[in-house]
């Protein structure tokens, strides 16, 4: 996940059912509950892929943002959206 907060619902729960060993991951930055808690600069391997996750707070405390190894990628989640970015005037 890229960050947590109330407006939000997530498919975790059902892709660990559907997945069997799916772990969920998030920011330990962002309160939530998750099988592994992560920071900036932790690196997620899967096959011949990594994502990196870089602290990307503004939207939520605990925002990431996860990075291909290759960078040809960045998975912002809506920290930053077409033409904007994630609201940040009611977190903290």
């Amino acid at each position: 996940n890229t960050h947590c907060h109330a407006d939000h619902i997530t498919g975790t729960g059902l892709l660990k059912q559907l997945l069997p060993g799916c772990r969920s991951v998030i920011s330990r930055d962002s309160g939530a509950s998750a099988d592994v808690l992560i920071g900036e600069g932790h690196t997620l391997r899967f096959g011949a892929f990594a994502l990196e996750a870089r602290s990307t707070p503004g939207h939520t405390d605990g925002c990431l943002t996860y990075v291909l190894n290759d960078q040809s990628m960045a998975f912002t989640g809506d920290a930053l959206l077409i033409r904007g970015c994630g609201r940040t005037d009611f977190q903290q």
